[in-house]
């Protein structure tokens, strides 16, 4: 029969385990944008016409071609005066062309700011950058979440924990161990 010490191990997650759980975690969540999936579990939200347009022109302006973000400047006297738009896409790789859903990866540069943060004996806690908090809350009041788990990647948690609890059980009981549950 096995020590107790060592039954006591079994459940024992690592913080390195965590880390490598929310690694897993982060890649999860931007497959699941690709495919437009959000982790409320709506899929699929389609896009609204103007952006659409928008993205169907690789996110151009129609009245001189130039990217979304691109400085505008004009003369106002003998002052220059500079205007930016909201969407800063001047030299950024656009990700989702063509995608007639949402994907929030426009430019993959918020979810690419999904990382784990502060890993744990206990879990990890998810983060994106702080200059995105405004963005993907902004996404979540209209609807496209992308923050918490959806089911299947509460599934894909799960099994992780299970794989890492075998391997524990493995590496801390030499024996058989029988558990009996009575009524």
């Amino acid at each position: 029969m096995a020590e107790k010490s060592n039954i006591d191990k079994l459940p024992e997650m690592t913080p390195k385990f965590w880390e490598d759980v929310g690694f897993k975690v982060a890649e999860w969540v931007r497959a699941d944008c690709r495919k437009g999936i959000m982790q409320d579990g709506s899929a699929n939200h389609p896009l609204s016409r103007k952006y659409k347009k928008y993205k169907d022109n690789d996110m151009r302006r129609f009245s001189d071609g130039k990217r979304l973000g691109d400085t505008i400047s004009s003369k106002g006297g003998n002052q220059r005066t500079l205007k930016t738009r909201r969407f800063p896409l001047v030299g950024k790789s656009l990700q989702t062309i063509g995608t007639p859903y949402v994907t929030i990866m426009l430019t993959g540069d918020t979810m690419r700011g999904l990382k784990p943060e502060k890993p744990t004996k206990n879990g990890v806690t998810m983060a994106f950058r702080s200059e995105d908090t405004v963005k993907v809350l902004g996404n979540q009041q209209i609807g496209y979440n992308v923050v918490g788990l959806n089911r299947v990647n509460i599934e894909l948690v799960r099994q992780q924990i299970i794989k890492e609890f075998n391997k524990n059980k493995v590496k801390y009981l030499n024996k058989d161990v029988k558990i009996g549950v009575r009524f």
